[in-house]
Formats: C-alpha cells, structure tokens, sequence
C-alpha cells in the first residue's frame, strides 16, 4: 500500500469510529457520492449485517470496528464505480445478462410457490398416532418416520399442482420435434401454452455443442416447463420478487463486468510469465528446520551457558532448566519444524548461516537472548510457472484491479463526505 492509500485508510478509519453506532449518525445521512450514485449509511449498516461474522462485530473494540466498516465502505464504492462501468458499456442491455436476471426471477417465484406447497402439508391426527405408537420411545425414528411421509405427501402434491397447472395454461409439449445426434433447428417450439413457449434454442444455450441424446432433451424440456408454469402461477397469486431481483442485478452486474475484465488480464501468457518472472519469490518454497533453542535473561548467562554447551552439555537438557520460554522450556528446548522467513530477523539471519548441529552465537531479540540450533532441514526450492500458474494470475489481477479502479475513480467522480467528520469534534 502507496503513503497515499495509507493515509486515505487511516483517515477513513478515523472517520468511521465517528460515524460507528457509538455515534449518532442518520441512516439516510450520504457517505460517499460516487458520480450520479451515493453511498448512504444505510446501505453501509445492511452490507455489515450480511457479514459472514455479523453477530461478532459488537463484540469488537472501537478501532477494529471501524477498520472493518472502512473497509466495507470502500468495498461499496468499487461496486459503485464497477456498476458505472458496466452500464456505460452496455453490459446492462446484454443477453446473456437478461437471460440470467429472467432465469433467477423465475427461480424466485417457483421457490415461493413450492415453499407454500410444503407449508400446505401436516399429518393428520391419526397417522401422527400410529406413527407414535409404532415408534414409541425411539424419537429419532419417529422423525425419520415423519420427515418420510411428508417427502411422499410433497411429491404427491407436487405432481398434482404440476398437472392442474398444464391442464390450466392449456400446455402441449411436442417430443416428437427432438432430432437425434444434436439437430434440432434452434427455433423449434417443443412447448406452446397461454402465453408460454419454450423453443429448442433455451434448452441448449449453455452447451458447448448441441446434444446428441434426445432424453437429455426431454429432461430439461420438463424441467423449464415446470419452472416457467410454477412461476407464472405463483406471480398470478401476487407473488412479488421485485426488491430480491433488483438486489441481485445490483450486486450481479459489478461482478459481471469484473469477470470480463478477468478474462481479459488473464488472456494474455506472455503476461503472466513475465510477472512471473519479475516477482519469483510467489513459486518459493521456504526451508524447513528443525530448531532447538534455549532463552535467557541476560547476555551473561546466555554467554555463560553456550560455554557449559561447548564443553559437553545438552543445549536440550539446559533449556529444560533454564529457558525463560514457557514453551521451549516445557519441550526441553525442542521447537519443532519452522518455516525459513517466519521468526525475528536477527535470529532468521543467523540460521541462514547456521550448519547443522551447530550451536549459534547469542542472538538477541525482543524475547530475550537465544542459543539456537538445526537439527536437520528441509531444503526450499523454486516451483515452476506452470505450478502456481493459479496463484499467479490471482496477484496478476489484484495489480491489474489496482490500477483500474483509479481509472473509474476519475472516470466517475468520488467525493467522501465522510472525510468531513474527521474534524467535526
């Protein structure tokens, strides 16, 4: 992270502990203006509220509190600026995008109709005292038993509704019209009701190449009919799913654009390799050693020990009376395999040079003054492009996001008016 950034997240940190529920802030009170969008408290308090650990968030202190609403703000705002994007290149109008806003409109509506389907469900007194009689003493079985008979009741009801709703929109399905070997014309009506058609062509959009096995055809032929006349029905009834699908194809369409953008930065090889290449330390594979260690207090005594060492001593058995580390001192020294790179400099600068079974010189850190040595090792190495490739297109994309979220931000002007706060007390 540049100075820049740096100072833009601990000002944004500083501005959310003032804008946190510690303090009085309006919900419709605009945080952020991003171009012609706005980014208000509300809609920050309802993206904290779907976080994965919402219910901890009260429990943290001020400060990380604020952290993790700096960080959702700003989260928010690049899904502002995506969503710009993505409609100022037509993303919006697209096919393939209303196709799938239409495909989850009706997975909505069918879900709401079959979930009151079920709730139309329950077992009437008398099965319920046969059931309590037959597994009398046996509660798990008597679930079991209840849960059963009501999967047989829903499927029983569930073909039923599928039926009257065919005979309701006066549906016809036309099988006869399913070519072998993948060819059917794509314009091929197989089902036609009251406003309702489905034609070969929706079937097989998400193929690589047309089927070949006509029962495959059938198969998702019945499936989309009962999907569309379920939905139909359920949106006859009132349903409505408006507020979820305009959620979704807010939260869909930044992300939409994002997978593009993917593709694109990651189409190209001679790219990544030489990424790849200019940053190797992503395919390293730190040593691993097995490290004994004894600490203590002072130089003196660390001096004075190393000398009983050279002389014969156990550097374990020492640690295991004079180690001022609760832990090493428990394990008699022994610290167990450690990964090249991980512990205090000082000490990783003196292993890098440490042979095996050598006793270091007295190293000191903020722990205390150590005597280590390598049991044995593990050597590092160097994977290949081709072993990380995922991993490196992964860092490949963040640096190319980097740079193209501060083209949107001048693209699309955004101001913080949080940031006013910060000298509001």
């Amino acid at each position: 992270m540049n100075p820049t950034q740096l100072l833009k997240t601990g000002l944004l940190t500083l501005a959310l502990s003032l804008a946190s529920p510690c303090h009085a802030v309006a919900q419709a009170e605009v945080l952020v203006s991003v171009g012609p969008l706005q980014v208000t408290a509300t809609d920050l308090e309802s993206a904290l509220s779907s976080f994965p650990f919402a219910d901890r968030v009260p429990g943290m202190d001020e400060q990380d509190q604020a952290a993790l609403r700096g960080d959702m703000l700003q989260r928010l705002v690049a899904s502002r600026l995506l969503s710009l994007e993505a409609k100022r290149l037509g993303l919006d109008e697209d096919p393939a995008y209303l196709k799938e806003l239409e495909d989850f409109r009706l997975g909505l509506l069918y879900r709401h109709y079959m979930d009151r389907l079920r709730e139309k469900l329950s077992l009437n007194e008398s099965v319920e005292a046969d059931m309590r009689a037959q597994f009398a003493g046996d509660p798990e079985g008597l679930a079991a038993a209840r849960s059963a008979y009501l999967a047989e009741e829903y499927r029983a009801l569930r073909y039923h509704t599928i039926q009257s709703l065919r005979e309701r929109y006066h549906i016809e399905v036309y099988e006869g019209r399913i070519r072998t070997g993948g060819a059917t014309p794509p314009e091929t009506v197989l089902l036609q009701g009251d406003g309702l058609r489905i034609r070969y062509a929706e079937l097989i959009a998400n193929q690589p190449k047309p089927p070949s096995n006509p029962a495959w055809v059938r198969e998702q032929l019945y499936k989309r009919a009962e999907l569309i006349t379920v939905a139909r029905a359920a949106e006859e009834s009132g349903v409505d799913v408006s507020d979820k699908l305009a959620s979704y194809a807010r939260e869909r369409l930044p992300a939409l654009l994002m997978e593009r953008r993917q593709r694109e930065w990651t189409a190209d090889e001679q790219a990544l390799q030489a990424y790849y290449a200019a940053h190797p330390q992503i395919g390293r594979i730190e040593e691993r050693r097995h490290i004994g260690q004894l600490v203590s207090a002072t130089r003196d005594e660390a001096e004075s020990l190393r000398e009983r060492i050279e002389q014969g001593e156990s550097l374990f058995e020492l640690a295991a009376q004079y180690s001022i580390d609760p832990y090493g001192r428990e394990r008699q020294g022994d610290m167990g395999w450690q990964v090249e790179g991980r512990g205090y400099p000082a000490l990783e600068q003196v292993l890098a040079e440490l042979q095996d079974h050598e006793v270091s010189p007295v190293v000191e850190t903020p722990m205390g003054f150590h005597l280590v040595t390598i049991l044995e090792r593990r050597p590092g190495g160097q994977k290949t492009y081709r072993a990380v490739q995922d991993r490196v297109a992964q860092l490949w994309i963040g640096q190319q996001l980097s740079g193209y979220m501060n083209e949107l931000s001048e693209r699309y002007q955004v101001v913080w008016h949080l940031m006013d706060q910060v000298d509001a007390p």
